[in-house]
């Protein structure tokens, strides 16, 4: 059955299909044989087809009608594959709780990248993660402190995760073609315990980021003083972007502590 790959593309769901061979194989083989994989958003199944030749187990979430009926359809008669029908934002919590996988992939819709990143940080898998984004996006959660791109995203992947660009895609390696590019990334664990919650650690991000301008001071007034940012090793006059990962668990830490 072909049909599914001449759906037209939805654009209320942000759909942009990858047709470019290459870089569907880099994405696969980022992906270690015989484990256990989610995919996010299969579509007309690209990025699935080489999934579904090395994974161990492989369940997709696909909340297009088409798409999750043509894969509800493989799945009958392929044990390797199961499909959960819905909104990534509402399903992806309990299909991580129920099917534990190694990892998780994904072509994210655009429109949900942000909120969807930092649902996914909060999953201390034992692979990883390969994501593909818009490369704004992709730039902004792999940016180091000091860049002007550097945000609670880039923070809060740090987590449990190192971050490194995999690869970038014109918009011709698309159907159909983006306006921009786009970029994956890769997230593999860095194997040390977190020194603070996941969920304080967002809220500290959000509030520290809510007003990229002003000083860490300024955005923790009431909170936080001068004097206890100094007692933390961090100047209280550095803005949000300057600070990296471990400054921002002290200042949770710091707030959760009070």
């Amino acid at each position: 059955m072909k049909d599914h790959h001449f759906q037209r593309p939805k654009k209320a769901l942000g759909q942009h299909f990858l047709r470019d061979h290459s870089a569907i194989r880099r994405i696969a083989c980022a992906i270690p044989e015989g484990v256990s994989v989610i995919e996010i958003g299969p579509g007309p199944g690209a990025i699935t087809e080489a999934l579904l030749n090395r994974a161990g187990k492989l369940a997709v979430i696909e909340m297009d009608d088409h798409f999750a009926t043509h894969w509800q359809s493989v799945a009958e008669k392929n044990n390797v594959l199961s499909v959960i029908h819905g909104d990534v934002m509402q399903e992806l919590d309990r299909a991580v709780k129920s099917i534990q996988p190694d990892w998780i992939a994904g072509n994210l819709p655009y429109n949900l990248s942000g909120p969807l990143t930092a649902m996914l940080a909060a999953y201390a898998l034992p692979g990883g993660m390969v994501l593909m984004y818009q490369r704004e996006v992709a730039e902004r959660i792999a940016a180091d402190p000091g860049s002007k791109v550097y945000g609670g995203l880039s923070v809060l992947v740090r987590h449990y995760y190192d971050v490194k660009r995999l690869l970038v895609l014109p918009p011709g390696a698309f159907s159909p073609p983006p306006k921009v590019h786009s970029a994956v990334i890769l997230l593999t664990p860095h194997g040390k315990s977190p020194a603070c919650k996941y969920q304080y650690l967002q809220q500290t991000v959000r509030q520290g980021f809510a007003h990229r301008r002003k000083t860490i001071a300024n955005n923790f007034r009431g909170s936080i003083t001068a004097e206890q940012f100094e007692a933390i090793g961090i100047n209280p006059r550095k803005r949000p972007e300057q600070l990296d990962y471990d400054h921002w668990v002290s200042i949770t830490n710091q707030l959760n502590d009070a």
